[in-house]
């Protein structure tokens, strides 16, 4: 999105009585001053290089499967080598929301992955479905990576319409693979204070300094004390960062806005596509080394 995109954006937020954080989606139910607010969803660019380090994570009140990266146009425009975070949602049968992370994992299998965070559950239960979301809500798509349709606005304001969608396209979380050990992963994230709110991240201090660096919108963090362990969890989350940040050196990177309609110069796509292509050479460098293993077992 243009700056003046953001700007009317802003001033939207700020004209439906979002003055305290015009830096979110918030999706509500019921209309007017009745209104309730389900959830409030982060879209400054400093909230997408973590997980909003909220107390579920902290104290592993959640559960993580394996999602497909949409193959769309769409997706891959809102792809960026120095995103975490990717929209995400979850209903169950009873109604209740969770709130939802996709994260870009790289290629696992030699498919772009995510891994979908739930909070609020302890296993994968199969009346919980969920979608991932484009940054600013208006595609939605099953773990799967299939796109499904979508009403932005009462995907936003209706929680009769999000348990409907959901419920009828979303994909169940027993019906996908569940990942272990999302948990030590966090354990070696640093978690940070930011002008946005609070995040978890696999950026460490240098890398958060890099890119305070280079861009003001990263200008803003500052260190937990205490919040992050010594030991470094080996994850593909962080995995995947270690690489861009490998071939992030000669190039200064200035990541704006995050959705489809982000203006984005010929050099700047290069460099993204240079960083996918980075990826997914080591993400089929892994499915050969798992297919040499499986070809020698008796």
């Amino acid at each position: 999105m243009s700056k003046i995109g953001w700007n009317v954006l802003f001033v939207a937020l700020l004209v439906t009585g979002c003055a305290t954080a015009p830096n979110a989606i918030r999706l509500t139910d019921g209309e007017g001053k009745e209104a309730k607010v389900v959830r409030s969803m982060g879209i400054d660019p400093v909230m997408f290089s973590g997980l909003p380090w909220t107390d579920a994570l902290k104290n592993g009140n959640f559960v993580t499967v394996l999602g497909v990266f949409p193959g769309t146009p769409e997706s891959y425009a809102e792809w960026d080598p120095l995103r975490i975070r990717y929209q995400a949602h979850a209903v169950g049968a009873s109604g209740r929301e969770y709130a939802a992370y996709a994260v870009f994992a790289g290629f696992i299998n030699c498919v772009p992955r995510y891994f979908v965070v739930v909070e609020g559950l302890q296993e994968p239960l199969a009346d919980v479905k969920a979608i991932t979301l484009s940054t600013l809500l208006t595609r939605a798509y099953d773990l799967q990576g299939k796109e499904v349709k979508v009403d932005a606005a009462k995907l936003q304001n209706s929680a009769a319409y999000r348990r409907e969608l959901i419920e009828r396209e979303g994909t169940s979380l027993a019906a996908v693979r569940p990942i272990q050990g999302m948990q030590r992963a966090f354990d070696g994230w640093s978690v940070y204070d930011t002008k946005s709110g609070r995040i978890a991240t696999p950026l460490d201090e240098a890398k958060v300094k890099y890119l305070s660096g280079i861009n003001p919108q990263y200008s803003y963090w500052e260190k937990v004390t205490g919040s992050a362990r010594a030991s470094v969890s080996p994850d593909y989350v962080s995995t995947s960062v270690g690489i861009v940040f490998d071939l992030i050196a000669a190039t200064k990177v200035k990541a704006q806005g995050f959705d489809y309609e982000s203006v984005m110069s010929r050099s700047q796509q290069g460099y993204n596509l240079a960083v996918l292509e980075a990826l997914r050479q080591a993400g089929e460098k892994s499915c050969r080394i798992a297919e040499m293993k499986e070809r020698s077992r008796p």
